[in-house]
């Protein structure tokens, strides 16, 4: 009897693992999805560009460095929002940084003018230096 009881609560004990196990990689799938930058949802771990203050309006996500926002539009996931198909470039005027890294933007291409920096988790408006006047932006110092 000693012996089945234990060899029960092995089993059990190992089909808990498992179980456990399992749950843990169907979860983990989501915490390393492929970003899709440039759709207009802001993913964890992207640097988002609001269209509006406070965050309204369409965002503008990115994942990596943007040396030149030329050629960039804010886009909306689903439906529509204000800022629709402007371009990103010097439009920009609230920020979400859902990454775990400080970004930096620049009002001029390839991380020229002047710099700011955005904390991870920092969401705010743009200061007057920044407001409708970015054209780069970088997850890292570009200087």
């Amino acid at each position: 009897m000693l012996k089945s009881t234990f060899g029960r609560r092995a089993a059990t004990l190992a089909l808990a693992v498992t179980a456990l196990t399992g749950a843990g990689l169907a979860t983990a799938g989501s915490a390393f999805a492929v970003y899709a930058p440039k759709d207009g949802y802001l993913d964890g771990g992207e640097f988002g560009l609001y269209y509006n203050s406070d965050q309204g309006g369409c965002v503008f996500d990115l994942y990596s460095s943007d040396t030149n926002f030329s050629g960039d539009y804010f886009k909306a996931f689903v439906g529509s929002c204000n800022g629709q198909g402007q371009s990103t470039n010097n439009n920009t005027a609230s920020y979400h940084n859902n990454d775990t890294y400080r970004w930096y933007v620049y009002t001029g291409s390839d991380a020229t003018g002047s710099e700011g920096n955005l904390p991870a988790g920092y969401v705010g408006n743009a200061s007057s230096t920044f407001k409708n006047t970015i054209t780069s932006a970088y997850p890292f110092d570009a200087n």
